[in-house]
């Protein structure tokens, strides 16, 4: 099994504000990895959003393994959003 990182997430894993940050993304990722009753559907037509504490992944998963679609936080140091 292995887990690929999508350009989409790789860029903002680079973004995050500290390893701290990466480092707690990366848990869940792994959380995610070992976790085959969190993963949609094989095939990767259907993604799902999995949450940790502050930070959250998007995957889809195929016969293979996982593919990280794109990674978020919202701990220290997240920029501020206005939604309107």
């Amino acid at each position: 099994m292995h887990v690929a990182l999508e350009w989409l997430a790789v860029e903002a894993l680079a973004e995050l504000p500290d390893d701290q940050a990466r480092g707690e993304v990366q848990g869940v990722i792994d959380e995610v990895a070992r976790d085959r009753s969190s993963w949609p559907a094989a095939g990767g037509e259907e993604a799902v959003d999995v949450f940790g504490s502050r930070c959250w992944v998007t995957v889809a998963a195929f016969a293979d393994g996982l593919e990280v679609r794109d990674v978020g936080w919202c701990g220290p140091g997240a920029g501020a959003t206005a939604v309107a």
